[in-house]
């Protein structure tokens, strides 16, 4: 069976007795630490696809009383970084996000701010789909890694039953 490697974000900084629980829990697979006030889980899990290495992780650090708010990835990008990327300058990526150059249709900002930043998974499809230039693909882990990712910080940001609400929808 392969093993998956992600590092796991936590809500808080770790204690000395997490660290205990951490292992009692099931990760025993894993290299905790903490890191700027909070808490991270290094997870090396051996499982027979990458989904279910990144749900048990999960589970494991929910049962072992600790609440994993992301995944560490490179999906959210600023326009900077899509240009480093993409190998185009700052300004030719910003005119392409602002739709006054390109097709149209770049991905929407996830979020809004001083910073804008994209999905980047989002990002290189465009630019597939749009400019038929491939860029830096996220290949189909990396995708998954990023999508669960958005999911916890979702579930730190609202409450399950509304979320559940949400899905529904």
């Amino acid at each position: 069976m392969p093993v998956y490697e992600f590092t796991m974000i936590l809500d808080r900084d770790l204690s000395d007795d997490d660290y205990d629980r951490l292992f009692e829990a099931g990760l025993d697979d894993s290299s905790p630490g903490s890191e700027s006030g909070h808490g991270y889980v290094a997870v090396a899990r051996e499982a027979p696809r990458l989904l279910d290495a990144i749900v048990s992780a999960v589970h494991d650090a929910v049962g072992a009383g600790l609440r994993p708010v992301a995944i560490a990835d490179e999906d959210l990008v600023t326009l900077g970084q899509i240009a480093e990327r993409s190998g185009r300058t700052h300004e030719s990526v910003r005119l392409l996000a602002a739709g006054r150059r390109g097709p149209g249709g770049f991905p929407a900002a996830v979020g809004s701010g001083k910073t804008s930043l994209y999905s980047w998974a989002a990002v290189s499809d465009w630019f597939a789909e749009k400019l038929g230039v491939v860029v830096q693909p996220h290949d189909a882990d990396a995708r998954l890694l990023a999508a669960a990712s958005h999911i916890l910080r979702a579930r730190a940001l609202a409450p399950t039953e509304d979320l559940a609400l949400l899905a529904s929808a």
